[in-house]
């Protein structure tokens, strides 16, 4: 199983839990593979590569419909829309080890990937998905990125630097706890519990990325040297969705070190038109060695 599947599959026992209906979503998932396992005819038809899984997914939505859990419905679609086709029997089977506990993988999130940190995330955000809750989490989670981004101390920390799952996920707790919604503290506690080493600021920006993408919206990622006005957000903000054929979303932060204009990060596009960048490049053109660094990545 993906390692997304795997983190998707965490957030949904998480929420099985808050509403103390994981036993139920086990076992439903047990009887599942079972028959699963006993009836060709439906193993072929949810693995068939000829069938779009969009297709697939909805037959298995209409076959189980009201009989089992939603999040069962939702956590065995993910895997037919996520899975290689010809694994996905085989994931089935994966994920009953996995919620049964016969894996070393918890909640805190064992040796995981980013893969399974976003696959945790997508759970919790879809199950505030069409609630003004998504777009607060989406703003609290890019806020905390913004302070940890901030202090290298904390940032090295959070992103595994001489320390350990536990200190960090304590850590996130003491920062969040009573000052942000409960699916922002979850994210970023798991976010914070791998056990490898990854940049805590760029998982949580991926994540809020992701939220947006629910919203139908894409992020704009705009740095200045100093705050932005209003009109000046304005103009950045339709100067980049002409840029990128698409409405978005402005998240803005303050980095001193920019010198003078900003850098807007689209997705995987960069607008770099800072003063820093336009230094660095006269320096390179003059033959001069680059002083000037670039912000902090590790």
């Amino acid at each position: 199983m993906i390692e997304s599947l795997r983190g998707y599959a965490l957030g949904i026992l998480y929420l099985a839990g808050r509403s103390d209906r994981q036993n139920q979503v086990i076992e439903e998932l047990k009887s599942f593979n079972t028959i699963l396992a006993s009836q060709v005819m439906l193993a072929d038809v949810v693995s068939d590569p000829s069938i779009p899984p969009r297709k697939r997914q909805a037959i298995l939505g209409d076959l189980l419909g009201p009989k089992v859990d939603p999040l069962v419905v939702r956590l065995l679609q993910a895997i037919i829309g996520t899975e290689n086709p010809s694994a996905i029997v085989d994931s089935v089977a994966d994920l009953v080890r996995l919620t049964s506990g016969e894996t070393i993988l918890t909640l805190d999130g064992g040796f995981a990937t980013t893969g399974r940190i976003a696959g945790f995330s997508q759970a919790l955000l879809e199950s505030i998905d069409g609630t003004g809750d998504l777009e607060l989490v989406e703003g609290e989670l890019f806020n905390f990125a913004r302070i940890v981004e901030s202090n290298l101390r904390i940032r090295r920390v959070l992103s595994g630097i001489g320390s350990e799952s536990v200190q960090r996920k304590s850590l996130v707790t003491s920062l969040l706890t009573g000052k942000c919604h409960e699916v922002t503290l979850r994210i970023a506690e798991f976010a914070a519990s791998i056990d490898r080493l990854r940049d805590f600021v760029e998982v949580l920006d991926s994540v809020v990325g992701r939220a947006a993408e629910l919203r139908h919206r894409k992020v704009a990622m705009v740095q200045s040297a100093t705050e932005l006005t209003q009109d000046q957000i304005d103009q950045i903000s339709d100067a980049l969705s002409r840029a990128v054929g698409a409405e978005l979303e402005m998240r803005t932060s303050v980095d001193p070190s920019l010198v003078g204009g900003v850098v807007a990060v689209v997705g995987d596009t960069v607008f770099d038109g800072s003063v820093r960048t336009r230094i660095e490049q006269l320096r390179v053109r003059l033959g001069l060695s680059a002083t000037v660094k670039s912000r902090e990545r590790n």
